[in-house]
């Protein structure tokens, strides 16, 4: 039976919500909440319909905050990392022939600054009326700037013994919000077929589970949201950032025919020379609904 004929689903709609509060944490990258949405389509590249190709929307709603380690003072000194918000809405296409091979590309466009992110808002209150903790300072910030962003992504797996199979992932983003390269490698073992822990992967719906544990390398070249503007410094801070970061995951991840559970635990070298603490946890939970 081919793959093109197994696509029991159409649509999805979910939400994906990053956050170290899980490890007692609220630092550097301390959250990001997403709200998803996508949709399969079926092409034909031929009228004899041989060379036949899976398409995947997937549009994002997002939100991440950024917070130093000493989040109430207001001494720029004191600060290790930036506050910072951004506010995205991104685009991606993804093309998969076989369920264990798959390109894509898309397009981002947000805004930075503490309050046209609503990074600000949203953190204080949270803190302020759900933890019962005092309102972050947010003295210095990332300057609010409109960013466009593009990025391409392939991605592969190769079976190695029974369920067991090795699986990549490597992304190249350009632009003004993020200019970076890199490459996910892992092992992935479960009953779960093509690449469920890369993207919110429906082509191919069966109720089962998968593991995962791998690392992510990154070469980093400019990241707006820790250093601002490359070629014209327009941040309060004075951080130099680390050209080269990992992080190591370990996740699990639960299909059925109509839903989606997805945990993947995440622990991340130093992106600033200037950080107190030598890794970051935090941990991400996703929840799809399948249409």
């Amino acid at each position: 039976m081919s793959f093109f004929g197994l696509i029991q689903a159409q649509r999805y709609v979910g939400i994906s919500v990053d956050n170290d509060l899980y490890f007692g944490i609220d630092r550097y990258y301390s959250s990001g909440i997403f709200l998803e949405y996508g949709k399969i389509l079926k092409l034909n590249k031929d009228s004899l319909k041989i060379d036949q190709a899976i398409i995947s929307h997937h549009w994002t709603l997002g939100q991440e905050i950024n917070t130093p380690s000493f989040r109430e003072t207001e001494e720029l000194s004191k600060m290790d990392y930036p506050y910072n918000g951004w506010l995205f809405l991104r685009f991606t296409e993804d093309h998969f022939k076989r369920p264990n091979f798959g390109i894509g590309w898309g397009i981002l466009i947000g805004t930075t600054g503490a309050e046209a992110s609503l990074a600000k808002t949203m953190q204080n209150n949270y803190h302020k009326y759900i933890l019962n903790l005092e309102e972050l300072s947010w003295a210095y910030s990332i300057p609010q700037k409109f960013h466009l962003n593009f990025q391409a992504t392939i991605r592969w797996g190769i079976p190695i013994e029974n369920n067991l199979k090795f699986v990549q992932e490597s992304k190249l983003h350009l632009g003004t919000f993020r200019t970076r390269a890199s490459s996910r490698i892992g092992l992935q073992l479960g009953n779960l077929e093509g690449l469920p822990f890369f993207g919110n992967r429906v082509e191919y719906i069966k109720s089962g589970t998968a593991l995962f544990l791998g690392k992510v390398f990154y070469y980093n070249y400019n990241d707006y949201s820790l250093t601002g503007n490359l070629v014209t410094p327009n941040t309060p801070f004075d951080f130099e950032a680390n050209d080269f970061v990992n992080n190591l995951q370990a996740g699990i991840i639960f299909y059925s025919k109509m839903w989606s559970v997805h945990f993947l635990v995440n622990s991340i070298s130093k992106k600033l020379v200037s950080q107190r603490y030598n890794r970051h946890p935090y941990l991400n939970m996703t929840l799809i609904k399948i249409f």
